[in-house]
């Protein structure tokens, strides 16, 4: 019988030797699979997708600057305004009228923007099918629900991010305002976290007017200004919105009697964002005497609260009460609203602008003005009084003051909850 040659044999073996040890190679290769996947999996943040509140969250862009509309106020804050109805809108108008251009002004009828002048682009209309709200504040919350990325879209556009703080304007008492500005105030926010503002809680205020006695006999009326108004103070005192500046029409109707149909609205629109400017403007200018300089101001603006201003001009500035009378007065009749226990105050402001031979011929005069600024923080309950003296070429004496911090005015919203009571059938 004839021999296998060996060489066959050998590759036979070699044959099996090699398929073996590629079966082992493959095994080998299999099994440090799972170690590596928990290796992996030990990181979590390699492979995790954190959770994230996605109606919060907005990208900081604060390194690519967008101008938005020009600002042309001059004032040492850059202010943003949103307009909400009838009432908000003629407010941001005043406003754009002395420099602030970054306004936009919302409404659910085009017929209060048809006589509204300020520019197209900056207009919204928050069309839910329904051409106003009708003193209803479901539909105004209902409508800024739904348009909310759009307002906020348009925001952005308008007002880029050259801002250091956002005002939303409204009345009290209507539908559209009423029912729109919480959801507003929460987009100013979002707004402002966008732009990479810090605490936006005290970067976004409220201008709240109320209604006039005569508008409040309204129970409707009435009722939506007191609800919106106890809300509002609420978020203030609790630092969620600051300032709260509350605006009192009936107060100021009966510090300009006799203005005509025509006149009213302009009137008291253009007191109130003058008014406000005046405090803005001064922070940012030097003063020779004593500066109330942007960090004062700021202050005011950011302690949370209500916040009042007011104006008065000094006739007798020789006689050594004078000033302190005036800051009595500005306090009891010229601000904007009243109520206020003001020994609740946390900041306030007290700025006199005299004329340059008045302040360099009145004898005694420095200290006539360090008397009232005294008076001042006896009348807050020893708050913060940040003092400013400053010069013009006017032949007068004026005393501007501001406060911060303010408790609400619980007998005034009161006059209007009584009003609710009034039912009609």
């Amino acid at each position: 019988m004839a021999k296998k040659p060996v060489g066959s044999k050998k590759r036979v073996t070699a044959k099996v030797r090699t398929t073996k040890k590629s079966t082992k190679s493959v095994a080998q290769k299999r099994k440090p699979v799972k170690p590596v996947k928990a290796k992996k999996a030990s990181n979590t943040k390699e492979w995790l997708i954190p959770t994230l509140d996605l109606e919060r969250y907005e990208p900081n862009i604060k390194a690519k600057v967008e101008a938005g509309v020009g600002d042309e106020s001059k004032g040492s804050t850059r202010y943003a305004w949103i307009g909400a109805g009838q009432c908000g809108g003629r407010l941001v108008k005043s406003f754009y009228d002395l420099g602030y251009k970054k306004v936009l002004a919302v409404n659910m009828t085009h017929h209060d923007f048809d006589l509204l002048g300020i520019p197209r682009n900056q207009k919204y209309l928050m069309d839910i099918g329904e051409k106003g709200a009708g003193k209803d504040m479901d539909r105004g919350a209902r409508a800024v629900q739904e348009h909310q990325q759009g307002i906020l879209h348009l925001a952005r556009q308008t007002f880029g991010t050259e801002v250091d703080h956002i005002m939303v304007g409204f009345g009290a008492g209507g539908g559209t305002g009423s029912g729109s500005v919480m959801g507003l105030v929460e987009i100013a926010k979002r707004y402002a976290r966008y732009i990479g503002l810090e605490n936006p809680d005290k970067k976004v205020g409220v201008v709240m007017t109320l209604p006039t006695v005569g508008e409040a006999s309204s129970p409707l009326v009435a009722e939506n200004a007191y609800m919106i108004a106890t809300k509002l103070s609420e978020m203030a005192i609790s630092g969620e919105i600051s300032p709260l500046i509350i605006v009192d029409n009936d107060k100021i109707n009966k510090m300009y009697p006799g203005m005509t149909v025509k006149s009213f609205w302009p009137s008291i629109n253009s007191s109130v964002a003058s008014l406000f400017d005046i405090f803005n403007k001064l922070s940012s200018l030097s003063s020779r005497y004593t500066s109330f300089d942007p960090v004062d101001y700021n202050s005011i603006m950011e302690c949370g609260g209500c916040a009042i201003m007011g104006l008065t001009k000094v006739k007798q500035f020789d006689d050594p009460f004078a000033v302190s009378e005036a800051v009595k007065q500005n306090l009891a009749k010229t601000l904007l609203a009243g109520g206020f226990d003001l020994s609740t105050a946390r900041l306030a402001g007290c700025i006199v602008v005299g004329g340059k031979k008045l302040l360099a011929q009145v004898k005694g005069l420095q200290s006539n003005i360090d008397y009232a600024f005294d008076v001042l923080s006896e009348i807050t309950g020893q708050a913060t009084i940040h003092r400013g003296i400053y010069e013009d070429n006017r032949d007068c004496l004026r005393v501007y003051t501001i406060i911060g911090g303010l408790d609400a005015p619980r007998a005034r919203f009161e006059e209007l909850r009584s009003c609710m009571a009034v039912c009609v059938h």
